[in-house]
């Protein structure tokens, strides 16, 4: 992907987020993330630094624009962090370069699990520093759940629909 179709999906993904999605409650349980796809789709060759950089400083614009106190920076720090090493474990070589979109995603379930993986760990950091206490923890359990799967579905829509090459 070049690096002006990554800025247009990244501001496309921001706008989303900041107009729609943010707006979107269903009885405080349910919180929408697609911006965190930004990170996700990022070139495998990237070094570490700049991954962390990106990440921590997408979520500084999202806390900005949320008025949050660095909860969206401290998660998708952390899913930056953690990235490398989720796509280690969760797929091999061939699959990763898959994200970017070269080819088609010959194994669904590995794509899946990263995706699902990466959303859970990113939910349940942004959910526990929103509530900062382990008093009601089954709610906040229960809300990290549906937001990971509400998030997740609504990733890979995006993913398939916007991102995805078509095939010949």
């Amino acid at each position: 992907m070049s690096n002006l179709k990554f800025f247009l999906h990244l501001v496309m993904l921001l706008l989303l987020q900041l107009t729609i999605l943010d707006n979107i409650q269903l009885h405080s349980y349910v919180y929408i993330n697609i911006y965190i796809l930004a990170i996700y789709i990022l070139p495998y060759r990237l070094r570490n630094a700049t991954i962390l950089f990106f990440g921590f400083f997408l979520g500084f614009f999202l806390d900005l624009a949320n008025h949050t106190m660095g909860i969206h920076a401290a998660a998708t720090t952390l899913i930056a962090y953690i990235r490398p090493r989720l796509l280690m474990l969760t797929s091999n070589r061939e699959q990763i370069d898959d994200i970017q979109g070269k080819q088609r995603i010959s194994d669904f379930g590995w794509f899946f699990k990263y995706i699902l993986i990466s959303t859970f760990i990113f939910n349940v950091v942004l959910m526990l520093g929103e509530v900062f206490t382990f008093h009601d923890f089954f709610i906040t359990l229960l809300r990290i759940v549906c937001s990971t799967l509400a998030s997740t579905f609504i990733i890979l829509l995006y993913y398939f629909i916007a991102l995805k090459k078509k095939q010949n």
